[in-house]
């Protein structure tokens, strides 16, 4: 049974009528209400809109066009690229600041009479991020683990011993993996095996089309960043026991946690599918990732422009972001 449609939004209403003054080039707002056949006193709300989101330039009666193109580049920079930069920002202050964490502590020590307070690690080498997350587990067993993966080519293969670790660390009461990895990485083929024995194992995937840069959590209180921020898969990693700094790192996570898509999931409907291409996917890769047929998927899209009652992927784009935002 397919939903009821959604009412017109105003962001609907106003993108109709750019297409009328695309078409046609009219060039005062009376010529294209008159076109447009609609009230004046409505074109002209409609046309602040426009206006503020760059569309057009209304000068007095003279109505004036961008290009579509740089103005929808620009609307995607400012909608999507604030959080995102804001996150990247907060990650990489965050991984210069734990940085300085080992000469610190070495200082407090020195002034504290040989008194360590801080928990601090530091991992070197091709494997660093496997030996820290293994040697701290190993240590102390952590109940929870959040993990931002940009990059997991190395991982394709599991090893049987560290795997069987990595999944006890995920059962128990209280006990949970997350993981958000790279579109890519889910639906490479040498992959699936992996994506299939992790789901199965309990691991909780969700999927994003860039993850910002690898980091993990545990319980709420240690956080490994890379000692160099930006690097896909790092080869100098640094632990911190503080609930302070794990603090902030949960935050960010919980905020890419809630843009991500879970992986495999075909029951999901066309929100799934937009947010994915949304983020920067291909309808067919957004299909692959979700678990569902390129067919399945372009089913899913048409649904979505019938229930916003629009003609084009763009209007569709503009509809479902003002739903998501409202």
């Amino acid at each position: 049974m397919r939903p009821e449609p959604a009412p017109r939004s105003p962001e609907s209403t106003a993108l109709e009528l750019l297409g009328v003054g695309l078409r046609s080039r009219a060039e005062t707002v009376a010529e294209l209400a008159g076109l447009a056949v609609r009230d004046e006193d409505e074109v002209r709300r409609d046309l602040a809109w426009l206006e503020a989101e760059r569309f057009v330039e209304v000068r007095g009666d003279r109505v004036g066009y961008t290009a579509p193109e740089e103005v929808i580049a620009d609307v995607v920079r400012r909608r999507a690229g604030d959080l995102g930069a804001e996150m990247l920002r907060h990650l990489a202050d965050l991984a210069e600041v734990v940085g300085q964490l080992p000469a610190l502590a070495r200082d407090w020590d020195t002034g504290g009479g040989g008194s360590q307070h801080l928990d601090v690690e530091v991992f070197h080498g091709p494997e660093a991020v496997v030996d820290l997350w293994h040697v701290r587990q190993g240590r102390r067993p952590a109940r929870r683990t959040d993990v931002v993966l940009p990059d997991a080519s190395r991982l394709y293969v599991a090893d049987p011993v560290m795997q069987a670790v990595w999944h006890q660390a995920g059962r128990g009461t209280d006990s949970r993996i997350r993981v958000i990895a790279s579109i890519s990485d889910a639906i490479h083929p040498d992959a699936q095996q992996r994506v299939t024995e992790e789901l199965d194992g309990g691991l909780q995937l969700r999927l994003l089309d860039r993850p910002p840069g690898w980091f993990w959590i545990t319980d709420e209180e240690t956080v490994a960043l890379p000692l160099v921020w930006g690097e896909a898969w790092p080869t100098s990693v640094i632990a911190v026991r503080s609930r302070a700094v794990a603090g902030m790192a949960g935050w960010i996570f919980e905020r890419l946690w809630e843009r991500a898509v879970a992986a495999r999931s075909p029951e999901s409907g066309w929100d799934q599918l937009l947010t994915l291409m949304d983020s920067g996917a291909t309808l067919e890769a957004a299909s692959r990732a979700l678990g569902i047929s390129e067919r399945t998927g372009r089913r899913r899209i048409s649904e979505a422009m019938d229930h916003f009652r629009v003609g084009s992927l763009f209007e569709l784009g503009v509809a479902w972001g003002a739903a998501r935002r409202s």
